[in-house]
């Protein structure tokens, strides 16, 4: 009788010591997103640091609000291609709205859901970004069609 509690109380002392701890991470800075920050007329498509698997489309992001450790951020994200004539950003238009899925690699797990809105062609804000602990995550941006992923660009970051 004694042996089963004390192997439930040791089983409970190791899941609780193992769990997520509080968080307490910096801002990201734009040199661990990539192409942060630049104006369209800046930027050109042959200047594109981070790219979907699939298609080879640019992706361009900045953050409107960084995330802090307990309140969620918002970001901006563009995806573009470059235009045949002197390489201009297009941006593109998509049937669906891309998602962004935050995920902590090591841990198997994520963040909780973010939303993402069209505010333009090509233009979209991703909210409610929220890293639940420091360590090494994966921005994941995925277009799909309904369950199927058509294609993804993944920025990887360190809090």
């Amino acid at each position: 009788m004694f042996g089963k509690r004390f192997l439930y109380v040791v089983i409970y002392l190791t899941f609780l010591l193992c769990s997520c701890a509080q968080p307490k991470y910096e801002t990201p800075s734009s040199s661990q997103i990539g192409n942060v920050g630049q104006s369209s007329q800046e930027q050109k498509a042959s200047d594109c640091q981070i790219r979907f698997k699939t298609s080879g489309y640019c992706l361009a992001l900045h953050w409107e609000v960084a995330p802090t450790s307990n309140k969620a951020g918002s970001l901006i994200f563009k995806v573009y291609r470059g235009n045949a004539y002197d390489d201009s950003p297009v941006g593109m238009d998509f049937s669906n709205v891309p998602s962004l899925v935050l995920w902590m690699p090591s841990m198997g797990h994520g963040s909780i859901p973010t939303t993402t809105s069209l505010l333009d062609i090509g233009t979209f804000r991703a909210s409610n970004v929220f890293f639940i602990m420091p360590g090494e995550w994966e921005m994941r941006f995925q277009v799909k069609d309904g369950v199927n992923l058509l294609d993804e660009a993944v920025v990887n970051i360190t809090l």
